[in-house]
């Protein structure tokens, strides 16, 4: 993208007198073009991409509101988004990132326990966001086992027999699976989720503290958020022990995360093709 055109955005969110005093481009995910713009009184993150990512940029910014507003851990101030010529983009203060505290662990396992405290009487949220780059429905259901089946699995499962990566014996298990949901899983009142909780969205702030990036929020069960954290290789074994401590997760989760974790994989198969079949594979065998 030319200087021009960040200009332009910076200014149409700003104010006309802004100027870019210097520019990088830096790492933001495989989906968008991503700069830090430095100015004479603030250093500002700016994600870019096609006109036609402007909703998802909307619900990004709207989920970092939404994190600020009920969470004590450290998350980037959205400024705006909008549409410039051409682009879509969001605009956020930058976080100057440093080395982990010595406490860092622990206190994002309580600031996630703090997070997940905060509840609604449905399971859902009051629009639907995306999950990566893919579509992310949140209907306000009344039973989180509803909300998960409904709005979670079948939405994917749909899509990846669209797209011909789901074989039908994979899909009929999947069917099986989603029948039997409630003799399956624990039941809890919903908890406000980041909904995309894995390593590459959390970050280390300027005074050593965890950060919280690119939400995909809504009110579900917590356990499938803890779940998701264990899928890349997990999070550090004092994150598990401070979150138990604030908030003790029920008998038998970690047989309850093998099912959740269906619903990630099943993203990462329509977004990336065969390579995580193995893996849904390999957890619905559990449940033949």
């Amino acid at each position: 993208m030319h200087i021009d055109h960040l200009t332009k955005i910076l200014r149409q969110s700003l104010g006309n007198s802004t100027t870019i005093s210097s520019w990088n481009m830096v790492g933001g995910g495989c989906i968008n073009q991503c700069y830090q713009l430095i100015t004479k009184s603030q250093v500002y993150f700016v994600k870019c991409n096609k006109h036609r990512y402007l909703d998802m940029f909307e619900k990004e910014h709207q989920g970092l509101v939404a994190l600020s507003n009920k969470c004590n851990l450290l998350v980037p101030n959205p400024v705006d988004s909008g549409i410039v010529e051409d682009y879509s983009y969001l605009v956020m203060n930058f976080i100057d990132s440093s080395t982990p505290s010595t406490c860092y662990w622990e206190d994002l396992g309580e600031g996630l326990a703090g997070l997940h405290g905060h509840t609604k009487e449905q399971f859902g949220w009051q629009a639907d966001n995306y999950i990566g780059r893919l579509p992310q429905s949140n209907i306000w259901h009344q039973t989180w086992t509803d909300f998960f089946i409904q709005q979670r699995l079948q939405p994917q499962i749909r899509m990846a027999t669209d797209t011909g990566v789901l074989p039908s014996e994979v899909k009929a298990d999947l069917e099986k699976l989603c029948s039997e949901m409630d003799q399956l899983i624990d039941h809890e009142p919903p908890a406000l989720l980041h909904g995309d909780l894995w390593s590459g969205n959390i970050m280390t702030g300027p005074l050593g503290e965890p950060c919280l990036m690119d939400p995909a929020v809504y009110y579900g069960h917590r356990e499938i958020e803890l779940a998701f954290t264990k899928l890349f290789g997990g999070f550090n074994i004092k994150f598990y022990e401070a979150y138990n401590h604030c908030y003790p997760l029920a008998a038998g989760y970690l047989q309850r995360f093998d099912i959740y974790n269906i619903y990630p994989l099943l993203v990462h198969l329509n977004l990336f093709g065969g390579g995580y079949l193995a893996e849904i594979k390999q957890t619905l065998s559990a449940y033949r």
